[in-house]
């Protein structure tokens, strides 16, 4: 796990919506994690992570079954992004 010691400006910050928003516009390739792990200063596995929190259907329905509506997280903020972009891959946020 890498943290701001090895150069990641916002390692353990927590995400804005825009930026959750921004990732989610773009397709998931290498190409596109390395560019917004720059960009954003987060770690590629950060941004590799918030992908794989939208487009695995399991690990994000399980994760917002267990929370709360007022919860405001890096999971609550993907599946709002979701919702807003009109991604359909994987679980479907109510």
């Amino acid at each position: 796990m890498k943290t701001k010691a090895d150069g990641i400006a916002k390692a353990f910050e927590p995400y804005s919506q825009k930026e959750i928003d921004l990732i989610l516009s773009l397709v998931p390739n290498k190409t596109n994690t390395t560019n917004l792990a720059s960009s954003l200063g987060r770690s590629f596995d950060a941004i590799a992570m918030v992908y794989h929190w939208a487009y695995s259907g399991k690990m994000l329905k399980n994760a917002l079954a267990s929370m709360k509506d007022t919860q405001d997280n890096v999971v609550t903020k993907v599946a709002k992004a979701k919702k807003r972009l009109g991604i359909y891959i994987g679980h479907e946020p109510n």
